[in-house]
């Protein structure tokens, strides 16, 4: 056991497994982060829990467990973010500490429940009196019963969860310090600083062994943030496809949260669509093809392969990293969903639309829910900006003429009055030949990808 002092995340959700909590968590006093989501776990939830004060987020939600909530997660510092939604839990919510800033959607469905929250009914207390002579003979029973039959139940538990929880060891990302960040990047200098997005900022950094990274470091005034960097953890440790941005470490502590990723040398694919003035970024038909194909199966991998079925919400050229040899990398899963059948999980219960606008699937200004045919569609936009190398928030389109409807009016006689300018203008006859039937087939992919209604659109397997 004492290999697992050092573990900082475990994702056990989305398993069958079945029983108590393992007592074996207490052995992990730097874990941050745990997932037991979407089980079978019953009885009380170990009061024990509450000695992991290195722990930042616990999603316990969609199981058996029963009992009161133990008072003394109120005293847990680093903890921002529980779920213990759709158990059966009893008694009154404590008061206090993360209790003070837990959101309704992630208590609910728990029917024993009791206290000042909305949907709960009052405590009451009447019946303790008649109750105190029962738990005198029933407390020292059920003690006395633990004793015995404890041992027998910890010996047959720990063979089944060691294997469990040496996985969530040996799979999680390797450990890296503050202090080696704040050296890889120069002590996050400007020179070294990547770019600035909605939580936070990247910089270049170079570690002791030479590896090249590049350093998500999240705003901590954003209130936002901080369930971003969950989110990216929850989503990037667990994804295994070449067309996904892979994590390499996260490192958090009070004044500190990042994420520690592969530095891309070739940057986003919006430097390359739309390069700055005096830079050489040119994008031949053969790269074009290539990123629109992998980004497609990096999306069907997400929609329909994946342990549920994760959607971007924010797919966009700024969001698609290149490697050295033009391969794309979906990356920023900070407002991602997922979708666990026709539920959100705990960290993305809510449907507000999120997202790039030109990007934004039209049903959702109109109130409907996330789906994966959304960013179907964000995939079609993209496509169009591959191929004409334009924006869709291009100051051409006005008056009701977007860049899906310039298309359209265009295709497919006149798709050499959409195209970008760059891919044609070196071609000889011969190779137009060729180009632009599949152009042609690319552009009718883009508008059947843009469909108005989503339930036209195809999913991304076709």
């Amino acid at each position: 056991m004492s290999k697992m002092a050092m573990v900082l995340a475990i994702d056990l959700s989305v398993n069958h497994f079945s029983g108590g909590i393992p007592r074996a968590l207490e052995s992990c006093p730097e874990l941050q982060y745990l997932n037991l989501s979407w089980n079978a776990f019953g009885g009380p939830i170990p009061a024990s829990l509450a000695n992991l004060q290195s722990l930042q987020s616990m999603d316990l939600s969609r199981n058996n467990l029963s009992g009161a909530i133990p008072v003394a997660f109120k005293e847990m510092k680093m903890l921002q973010h529980l779920n213990l939604s759709s158990n059966n839990l009893t008694g009154e919510v404590p008061k206090g500490g993360i209790f003070a800033s837990l959101d309704s959607s992630e208590i609910n469905g728990n029917i024993g429940l009791c206290g000042t929250w909305i949907n709960f009914p009052p405590c009451s207390h009447s019946k303790h009196r008649q109750l105190s002579t029962s738990r005198k003979v029933i407390v020292p029973l059920v003690i006395g019963m633990s004793i015995f039959i404890m041992p027998i139940l910890l010996l047959a538990f720990s063979y089944r969860w060691r294997h469990a929880i040496i996985l969530a060891l040996k799979v999680g990302p390797p450990r890296i310090s503050y202090k080696e960040l704040l050296d890889a990047t120069g002590g996050f200098s400007e020179e070294n600083l990547l770019g600035i997005g909605s939580f936070g900022s990247i910089y270049k950094g170079i570690l002791n062994n030479g590896t090249n990274i590049a350093v998500k470091v999240f705003n901590l005034h954003d209130g936002k943030a901080h369930q971003s960097f969950i989110r990216e953890c929850n989503i990037l440790k667990r994804v295994r496809h070449r067309n996904v941005i892979k994590i390499i470490s996260a490192c958090s502590n009070l004044d500190f949260t990042g994420l520690v990723l592969p530095y891309m040398s070739n940057g986003s694919l919006e430097r390359w669509l739309y390069p700055c003035q005096g830079e050489e970024c040119k994008l031949n038909f053969s790269d074009r093809l290539k990123i629109a194909k992998e980004i497609a199966e990096g999306m069907v991998y997400l929609h329909h392969h994946c342990f549920v079925q994760v959607i971007h919400c924010d797919l966009k050229p700024s969001n698609v990293l290149l490697g050295d040899d033009m391969t794309p990398y979906i990356t920023d899963f900070g407002i991602a969903k997922l979708l666990f059948g026709n539920s959100m999980d705990s960290l993305t219960s809510t449907n507000a639309v999120k997202g790039t606008t030109g990007y934004i699937a039209p049903e959702y200004a109109m109130g409907e829910n996330i789906s994966v045919k959304g960013y179907v569609y964000s995939y079609g936009i993209l496509l169009f900006e591959l191929l004409t190398g334009r924006r869709p928030t291009d100051d051409m389109f006005v008056e009701g003429i977007n860049i899906q409807k310039w298309v359209g009016m265009n295709f497919p006689n006149n798709i050499r009055e959409v195209v970008d300018n760059n891919l044609l203008r070196d071609a000889s006859e011969s190779e137009l030949s060729i180009i632009l039937p599949c152009l042609t087939q690319l552009m009718w992919m883009g508008l059947i990808c843009t469909r108005y209604l989503s339930q036209q659109r195809p999913d991304m397997t076709k």
